[in-house]
């Protein structure tokens, strides 16, 4: 591979990475500041609730709590965002090792993907 084609590559991980990381982190602070706007402006009071059970049950209560405006479920997804932006650098990886055809850190991607995976499937098979 040139030197050139790989100066590229090496930029456009860069940059993606720069983007999926500023985007998440500013994605999860808006959201949480959003969620504690709203749990002061009712009096601080309630304790927001804490998720627990399948993450598609989650995603389920904190969608529609969040039509309702419920500080827990904005404070809820700002987490969620948070916990999920490993997995989008992880899969940014596994496509730029693909385009750059990177074998190695394509399998060890993939790898770790399939590990990722499995302990989310079985976690939620327990929940």
């Amino acid at each position: 591979m040139s030197n050139e084609i790989s100066n590229k590559l090496t930029n456009e991980r860069q940059f993606l990475t720069r983007l999926i990381l500023r985007t998440s982190i500013g994605l999860c602070l808006l959201l949480i500041v959003i969620g504690l706007a709203i749990f002061f402006a009712r009096g601080g009071t309630h304790v927001p609730l804490n998720p627990s059970g399948k993450f598609s049950a989650i995603v389920e209560r904190t969608l529609h709590n969040g039509a309702g405006l419920h500080a827990s479920a904005f404070l809820i997804a700002g987490i969620v965002v948070l916990l999920l932006t490993p997995i989008a650098r992880l899969l940014s990886g596994v496509v730029m090792s693909a385009r750059a055809h990177d074998w190695l850190y394509l399998m060890i991607g993939l790898i770790v993907l399939a590990l990722l995976i499995a302990g989310l499937l079985i976690g939620q098979a327990t929940a």
